[in-house]
């Protein structure tokens, strides 16, 4: 069922003076900064540095973007490297060839940035855990007038994960852009070659040079253990998902004190800060914002946030729920048969796992109805599942659950819960060479294949034991502390502006399980917030290149600009 339902969506498919520092050839004219921003952490004092004739999409353009991504061969380059990840993160979040999915990009043109970029690695105190941090600096940033945006990646994206958000808005401004991908990230571990991947992206061994995260082989590494991949997200063994805030406040911290030696940025001209995310990264940007003790943060524009408020089910809790009973819904041929990316291999599987919910004692009947009343009765409404095909078929939920169960549980790569497990021993080299810039930062995609051990204890319905497994351990004591861990307050000790904005079909982070809660405990708590939810919008843009254009969707990212548009004009025009 796997196999014949991914073939028939395939085509959704950072204190000390001598540093060492990497300079990159891109630019006729290079500089190199030769000391150290006095804020601790930075790993080795290492840097990279590089020029760019454009630092918003690395000279693809909307033509470039749209057409097959740039080849790599298997010894490539950075700078081949930084342009397929531009194309990959352009293309998993944008709505490239939908009308207005950019906006007022989609008819004319992106904008052409020269300037920097600035890479280096950085840990929080007490941590050893590394954070890719990158920094962008247009020709055009006025030091006596200076602008950053703070973006950390969406999902578990790579460094560029937040580029399609505030790359186009921002560096036309003069702003400088700072990335992080919050401890989590494609900085993958192959346990095969035993190689992880420097500051450029390159691929290399543990040992020849600094790498980001790595993994110790234990005594288990033999045989199968060998063809394991690491990801930092799932398997950096602390729950780095309760950092995310932190690590967006560090990300600013560095960058402030880097344009302030390296660009001249006085301080007497404070650094205008606005912090954008999408998705996770919208989590981020509201938990920096929560725990901004020394006033970093100017405003702050979250979207489609993956916010889990006070008193509400985090997203573990409802995606283990609907990643059993939502196929069971699809079973409804009436409901499933007009929803986007209806397929009728959903509606026959879904039968076979409203038996299976029904023998396990799930639901007190194995029919479509009882799913449906489980799942309203966590919080999803009938707006959220407008694009459920899409999520099941994609089979996203269960992506989701192995990756945070890993996550939450702090295992390492091969004890991953429920038998689940990440093999990348089928991936040709020069694919290997690719995943920091074509990979989500949650398997499994291209080259790396999610293992179940359970897969085949229930013929009809292969999946359903490894999704049990899954959906009881959310009653792990582990687990439970690591979601409280992560959950928000809606309160914060500035009030400053705040903008949140979020589809009305969202089906993966739904609103009524994330922003709409968030911002009545907000309002409720005096804060002022903006909430715009939008009609049409659901959580991936990349979906409506598939759809048709006359149907009432609409794309979320131009509603991201407008609200990055209202926190530019409350920091320079307040009322």
């Amino acid at each position: 069922m796997r196999s014949s339902l991914s073939a028939s969506m395939k085509m959704l498919s950072l204190s000390l003076v001598n540093l060492s520092v990497l300079v990159a050839c891109s630019a006729p004219d290079q500089e190199a900064i030769q000391t150290d921003p006095d804020v601790g952490n930075s790993i080795n004092q290492e840097y990279y540095i590089a020029n760019h004739s454009d630092l918003v999409s690395a000279g693809l353009g909307l033509s470039g973007l749209r057409t097959p991504p740039p080849a790599v061969a298997e010894d490539t380059t950075p700078e081949n490297l930084r342009a397929l990840a531009f194309h990959t993160h352009y293309n998993g979040l944008s709505a490239l060839n939908f009308p207005d999915g950019l906006g007022a990009f989609h008819d004319t043109a992106l904008p052409v940035v020269p300037g920097r970029e600035i890479s280096t690695w950085r840990q929080l105190n007490g941590s050893t855990h590394r954070s890719r941090v990158l920094l962008q600096i247009p020709d055009t940033f006025q030091p006596q007038e200076p602008c950053l945006v703070v973006a950390p990646a969406s999902g578990s994206r790579g460094i560029y994960g937040a580029a399609p958000l505030v790359a186009p808005w921002a560096l036309p401004k003069g702003c400088a852009v700072v990335y992080t991908d919050k401890g989590a990230g494609t900085d993958y571990f192959d346990l095969s070659t035993g190689t992880g991947v420097d500051l450029r992206g390159q691929r290399r061994s543990q040992g020849t040079t600094t790498i980001g995260f790595r993994v110790e082989a234990g005594p288990s590494d033999e045989g199968a253990m060998t063809a394991l991949v690491a990801t930092a997200h799932a398997h950096s063994q602390i729950n780095v998902e309760q950092f995310w805030g932190e690590y967006t406040l560090d990300a600013v911290r560095w960058a402030h004190a880097y344009l302030s030696q390296a660009e001249g940025v006085s301080s007497t001209s404070p650094i205008k800060t606005i912090a954008a995310g999408l998705s996770n990264g919208g989590q981020a940007v509201l938990r920096a914002l929560e725990a901004d003790d020394d006033g970093l943060l100017d405003a702050v524009v979250a979207v489609m946030p993956n916010i889990t408020p006070p008193n509400t089910p985090s997203l573990y809790e409802y995606a283990a729920t609907a990643a059993l009973a939502q196929p069971c819904l699809l079973s409804d041929a009436a409901f499933s048969g007009s929803l986007p990316f209806a397929n009728p291999l959903l509606i026959a599987f879904g039968a076979n796992r409203c038996q299976s919910l029904f023998q396990a004692g799930l639901i007190d009947a194995a029919t479509p109805v009882a799913a449906r009343q489980w799942l309203e009765s966590i919080g999803f409404d009938e707006d959220s599942f407008t694009f459920s095909a899409s999520i099941v078929a994609l089979d996203i939920w269960r992506t989701v659950l192995v990756n945070y169960a890993s996550a939450y549980m702090k295992t390492p790569y091969d004890q991953m819960p429920c038998g689940f497990a990440f093999d990348g021993s089928q991936a040709p080299p020069e694919q290997k060479t690719q995943w920091w810039a074509t990979g989500s930062g949650s398997p499994p995609h291209p080259g790396i294949v999610l293992v179940d051990s359970q897969i085949n204890k229930h013929p009809t319905d292969p999946h359903f034991a490894g999704l049990l497994c899954l959906y009881n351990m959310k009653e792990e004591p582990t687990l439970v502390d690591s979601i409280n861990a992560i959950r928000a307050q809606a309160n914060w000790a500035r009030d400053i502006p705040v903008f949140i904005t979020h589809g009305q079909l969202d089906a993966l982070i739904p609103a009524n399980l994330s922003s709409r809660p968030y911002v009545a405990q907000a309002l409720e708590a005096g804060l002022s917030v903006q909430y715009d939810e939008v009609p049409g919008a659901q959580h991936f843009d990349a979906f409506l290149n598939l759809l048709p254009q006359d149907q009432g969707w609409t794309p979320i990212l131009p509603h991201g600009w407008a609200a990055l548009d209202l926190a530019w004009h409350s920091l320079h025009e307040p009322e």
